[in-house]
């Protein structure tokens, strides 16, 4: 069955045959989630997803190998700024103000900084939500984080390197992967996804995460909060229909402009 989506291509151009166009091809199902087909970096074994061997080149790491060694990383929490972001983050998903890569997103730049206001980071991140826009692929809080690193060490010119920002993600996406087992939304809520009180718990708790790691590796590289960040904001349901009816008394205006 043909997609329209180009086989993958190696950086010199060159495609790797036998990677597949999507995700619901190789795994047969795209409602019922991934089921770690050839060619799929992540199945589902036993309940738990688990990194595949695929034709995509993702190998199954042995028990003990590195990932195995990053697993439950993203729930010891010991500096003060890490965990405010994590706190503002599953607070934004909470009060149902934002979904998973726009809180992360937000929480960041609100509490950092940078090229970006944190209502234009949350806009950037919506596109990326519920599985980039609700395809079922990457964890909207592992997208979310990504990009938020991106904002602050992505490439900052036409011509200048971007090895710095790939490793990053590279370094993001294997802890992501070793400490839920999956990146795969399909996958991480395929167990929940009839239970809608379980489905948001879940996906709170894997946006606190990926507001751990975007703050963690920001950190990391040297990026501070910005002057009188701290502390940060806890909003409420009540701040969810006031910022609704702002949206709503702002909106003949958009459509004007």
């Amino acid at each position: 069955m043909k997609t329209g989506i180009p086989p993958h291509a190696d950086m010199d151009g060159a495609s790797r045959a036998g990677c597949p166009d999507a995700c619901d091809l190789v795994c047969g199902n795209a409602d019922e989630g991934c089921g770690g087909g050839a060619g799929c970096g992540d199945g589902a074994v036993d309940g738990r997803a688990e990194p595949g061997d695929g034709a995509c080149g993702a190998p199954r790491p042995p028990a003990d190998g590195r990932l195995s060694a990053l697993a439950g990383q993203l729930d010891d929490v010991s500096d003060p700024v890490v965990e405010a972001i994590r706190c503002r983050a599953e607070n934004l998903f909470d009060t149902r103000q934002l979904l998973c890569a726009e809180a992360v997103l937000h929480a960041v730049a609100e509490t950092l900084g940078g090229p970006l206001s944190p209502d234009q980071a949350a806009a950037l991140g919506t596109p990326f939500c519920q599985g980039m826009g609700g395809a079922g692929c990457t964890c909207g809080a592992l997208s979310g984080a990504v990009a938020a690193v991106g904002l602050y060490r992505g490439r900052p010119e036409r011509g200048a390197g971007g090895a710095k920002g790939r490793a990053l993600a590279r370094r993001m996406h294997d802890a992501f992967r070793a400490d839920c087992g999956a990146t795969c939304c399909r996958v991480l809520i395929r167990h929940v996804r009839h239970d809608k009180t379980a489905h948001f718990a879940q996906c709170r708790a894997l946006t606190g995460k990926g507001a751990v790691l975007a703050a963690r590796e920001l950190l990391a590289e040297g990026v501070r909060p910005r002057d009188g960040a701290l502390p940060l904001p806890s909003d409420t349901g009540l701040t969810l229909w006031r910022n609704r009816l702002r949206a709503l008394l702002r909106l003949p205006f958009r459509r004007r402009g």
